[in-house]
């Protein structure tokens, strides 16, 4: 084992290039990236086990699909009979939008979704530095997912058609409110062309997310070798410095399904954890631009993720020298930190802070390892070691 006591974003980068290849659930490729993971734990010292975990397609693909074709007869019921029948329209509208709002936050009482329909199995990874958790010592927990996909549309372009169609929504449903309050006055319904086009917008919106189909030909640098690489070099430093504060490593699988590594991770080991004493530390696309995000909330409305350990990293980039800044992420991306927070423990993600050259390429067969730099790799390994050591 390598000894060097401080972080070095080379041995990341190599990492990444080792694990940057198209990895979907149930392929070669996933394969080898699991025995790659288990390989780089095994010569640390760490104590490392399989844990086996099924799942099914239904909360990510089938779901999404249904309610986006349930809304687009609602979103044409404003221009189209809003006027005749404005309290019908009113109504599906509000239950719409509130369907709508409700998924964008975790939902405990709808994960047993995952066992509807057909049932697929992967694996999580983890390792573990063999020290003792206790109610005095800080837990540390870092995650970071494994596979990969590629998908007909860009993950930015997925993101914009969800914040289009849910503003439209809203839009529409205030326009459906306003039928019902003027329709009883005799009052005129004006700018009509305008409502069918917000309309017409929104539905354009919905239909396209239903041509997102999901393959295997993104090497899934970015998203999220980045991440793994960085979390394995970490646990060499954790390792080579003999850390005494407990700390597990957990490498998701079946993220780009719905985050189902990591919920069937804290369905199976919450109990194990104090909350008050552990800090939850998912990465998440790392490797670009200058600076660390910290994504501190979530969904709409805000769900607050964490507050300690957003002054932590605020501390120790201070201390270092790294811009750090809170993001808030409210539709259209999925984090291993959500399930994980909705059982109330503290979890940040780190990202980059500068996503804007890679974001057209996430989940598509451009995501390689040349989109990332070791300027950019190596402030938030520095800056994970610290909070470790400051917690």
């Amino acid at each position: 084992m390598d000894t060097n006591l401080t972080y070095d974003a080379a041995r990341a980068y190599d990492h990444i290039t080792q694990l940057a290849i198209p990895r979907l659930v149930d392929s070669a490729g996933e394969a080898e990236a699991q025995d790659y993971i288990v390989e780089q734990f095994t010569a640390l010292g760490l104590d490392v086990s399989w844990e086996p975990f099924s799942f099914t397609k239904f909360p990510a693909e089938v779901l999404p699909r249904i309610i986006s074709m349930l809304f687009v007869p609602i979103v044409l019921s404003v221009p189209w009979i809003g006027d005749r029948f404005p309290i019908p329209v009113c109504l599906a509208c509000l239950f719409s939008l509130f369907i709508a709002l409700l998924f964008t936050q975790w939902q405990k009482r709808f994960e047993s979704l995952y066992d509807v329909g057909k049932r697929l199995r992967t694996e999580n990874i983890i390792a573990t530095n063999g020290q003792k958790r206790d109610s005095n010592t800080p837990t540390f927990l870092f995650l970071a997912h494994y596979d990969s996909k590629s998908q007909a549309l860009p993950i930015a372009v997925r993101t914009v058609s969800y914040g289009i169609a849910i503003i439209g929504l809203v839009a529409l449903t205030v326009v459906a409110i306003i039928k019902v309050g003027t329709v009883g006055a005799g009052l005129p319904s004006p700018y009509d062309y305008i409502v069918w086009s917000v309309a017409g917008t929104t539905v354009f919106c919905l239909l396209l997310l239903q041509a997102n189909t999901t393959q295997n030909r993104s090497p899934g640098a970015f998203d999220n070798a980045s991440g793994v690489g960085v979390m394995l070099e970490v646990a060499r430093v954790v390792t080579a410095l003999d850390v005494k504060k407990p700390i597990t490593f957990l490498a998701t699988g079946a993220e780009e399904y719905g985050m189902c590594g990591a919920l069937r991770y804290i369905q199976a080991h919450a109990d194990e954890f104090d909350q008050e004493n552990t800090y939850i530390i998912n990465l998440d696309g790392l490797g670009v631009g200058n600076g660390v995000s910290i994504v501190t909330r979530y969904g709409i409305p805000p769900v607050r993720t964490t507050r300690t350990l957003a002054d932590l990293f605020r501390a120790s980039g201070e201390s270092l020298g790294v811009p750090v800044s809170e993001r808030y992420l409210p539709i259209g991306v999925g984090l291993d930190s959500i399930p994980i927070a909705s059982r109330g423990f503290e979890t940040v993600t780190l990202m980059a802070k500068g996503v804007g050259g890679v974001a057209l390429k996430v989940h598509s067969k451009q995501d390689r390892s040349e989109l990332l730099n070791e300027e950019s790799l190596q402030p938030v390994g520095e800056l994970i070691v610290d909070v470790i050591e400051r917690a």
